[in-house]
């Protein structure tokens, strides 16, 4: 065995040659695998922008049509509560109470003051 061992390419010992060639292929593999490692990467990278879009998308048009259920609730909430108040002016009952409403305070100071003399009569 000998103390140090040259790993020169040009030396003409078998045993380096065969260890030089080995650490080529090691050294060939190593670059093939982070070849490999960086093409994963983007592919990874271009996949994640992909999701990413694709996630965005649906959250917009979700949003959208939120905004539009929102819009259409609102407008049929007005034209329902629009179609009540013109149904209760319609009605018999909503037109007396329209005019009797204003004249309660009337008839409670009348009746007020008819009890007021009728005790004052009686005592």
């Amino acid at each position: 065995m000998s103390d140090k061992v040259s790993l020169e390419k040009n030396c003409a010992s078998s045993e380096i040659q065969e260890i030089n060639q080995k650490l080529d292929f090691l050294i060939g593999e190593v670059k093939n695998i982070r070849r490999d490692i960086k093409e994963l990467q983007s592919q990874n990278t271009d996949k994640i922008y992909q999701l990413d879009s694709n996630f965005y998308k649906l959250c917009s048009d979700l949003q959208s049509q939120i905004y539009k259920f929102q819009s259409e609730f609102y407008s049929g909430n007005q034209n329902v509560s629009r179609e009540l108040k013109e149904l209760q002016e319609q009605t018999t009952y909503s037109r007396f109470i329209d005019k009797v409403l204003p004249l309660v305070p009337t008839f409670l100071i009348g009746g007020a003051l008819w009890l007021f003399l009728i005790a004052i009569i009686f005592d």
